[in-house]
């Protein structure tokens, strides 16, 4: 239990993991500049055609297009050496100053001198000339080079005025904002915006379930921290750290049989191959965690690495089944009842569809079990068969379906008294009639 005691020594670790966000802001900060100044360059070339407030003169134009087109060569210091002499050009005529500033710092956010760039920003907003979709853009900018020279409440106090002016935050931004808020030492308004960060993104970042994981931890809230961490297994179940972490909250929760659990895969742990695979979705199941069984079984099938066969089909289907994922246990039935001579498989099919209340798949699947045989009771798929076809209104067949359930059948009694259900609906339809 070495790596479960050390709880205190795990906690300082992760800890760190949100230190080093600002790292990996300031490293992503040129290519995000970059974009921007393709973007808010063409549009401002655009708004000198639309409107006389905004009007760029034509060497201006000109040079400021010779400069767009070095930073897309990726020549900053060209780029600079121009726009620094432009400057002089346009001193006094306030519009056409901004956008020159506002250039030089992407400029020299490219060039990783943050200090400069942000002297220009401020510079560049504090002329108040620029369009408003712009001056916005612009102080996201700005509050992504505070983070990156790690100013965090100037970054901050711009990111919440910035927010409350925007109509679609991207989940970028509420990273963040979250990566702000912890810096500050706020763990608790880190939650709201990387939860939203991480449910409107396709596919969130590691390192932002990294920084949700650190601020729960800071918050003490154990719960919600192995629901990250399981979160995080199942998405990177090869890497042992976050199994030895979830060992750790887990002792802090006192379920010492999970952290034992835990601790005996990681005893184990080499890369998975389908009995690991296999195993890992053995230990999810006996932590309560189906869904997570699920979506290990469902890879692992998807890119063989768990051998194709019924068995390991259906122990997907329970799974999902576990999860209450009918659609998704239906589907793995399916594939289940492929690989098998009999219809245990179809009838199992069925049984799902009736909880989808899909009554036409059902009767098929019924049928198809019945067909392929080798059923322990087939009284059991003709009572299911029997009651699929009355919600399709199928009262004949109903009960020729009953009919045919043996007394040997468990269902036999049910099928009586359901035979005699429909025997009265059914002359109660016919009197209606007459």
């Amino acid at each position: 239990m070495r790596e479960l005691q050390s709880v205190e020594g795990f906690f300082q670790c992760l800890r760190g993991h949100g230190r080093t966000l600002v790292g990996i802001w300031a490293r992503r900060l040129p290519l995000f500049m970059l974009a921007k100044v393709l973007l808010l360059g063409g549009g401002l070339l655009v708004n000198a055609q639309a409107a006389e407030q905004y009007l760029l003169t034509p060497s201006t134009y000109e040079s400021l297009s010779a400069v767009h087109k070095l930073m897309d060569k990726q020549q900053y210091t060209s780029a600079l050496k121009q726009l620094t002499a432009l400057q002089d050009e346009v001193n006094g005529k306030a519009y056409e100053q901004a956008v020159v500033l506002q250039t030089l710092g992407y400029v020299y956010s490219s060039l990783e001198k943050y200090p400069k760039a942000i002297q220009a920003f401020k510079a560049s907003l504090a002329l108040d000339a620029l369009p408003a979709r712009v001056t916005h853009d612009l102080r996201y900018g700005l509050a992504q080079l505070y983070m990156a020279t790690e100013q965090y409440g100037k970054a901050l106090q711009l990111l919440e005025a910035w927010f409350k002016a925007a109509e679609s935050p991207p989940a970028e931004a509420h990273v963040l904002a979250a990566s702000a808020y912890y810096h500050l030492k706020r763990y608790a308004e880190v939650i709201p915006h990387i939860e939203v960060a991480i449910e409107l993104a396709q596919a969130p970042q590691e390192e932002w379930y990294q920084l949700h994981l650190a601020a729960r931890l800071e918050l003490k809230q154990y719960s919600q921290a192995a629901q990250i961490l399981e979160t995080l297994i199942g998405h990177f179940p090869n890497k042992e750290q976050y199994w030895k972490q979830l060992g750790a909250v887990y002792m802090e929760m006192n379920k010492e049989h999970r952290a034992l659990a835990v601790e005996a895969l990681v005893a184990h742990m080499e890369p998975l191959d389908s009995k690991s695979l296999i195993h890992l979705a053995n230990l999810y199941r006996y932590l309560h965690i189906p869904y997570k069984a699920a979506q290990v079984l469902q890879q692992g099938l998807r890119d063989e690495t768990i051998q194709t066969s019924s068995k390991h089909w259906e122990f997907l289907a329970d799974a999902w089944l576990a999860a209450r994922e009918w659609e998704r246990a239906a589907a793995a039935f399916k594939e289940a009842g492929r690989l098998r001579q009999d219809g245990k498989m179809a009838l199992r099919r069925g049984q799902v569809l009736i909880e989808l209340q899909d009554w036409k798949q059902a009767e098929k699947a019924f049928a198809q079990s019945l067909r392929k045989g080798g059923l322990d009771d087939p009284g059991q798929a003709r009572f299911f068969l029997s009651q699929a076809r009355y919600e399709q209104g199928h009262f004949a067949e109903a009960i020729q379906a009953l009919k045919l359930i043996q007394a040997s059948s468990a269902y036999s009694k049910q099928a009586a008294q359901w035979l005699k259900h429909l025997q009265v609906v059914r002359k109660q339809g016919a009197d209606g009639k007459g």
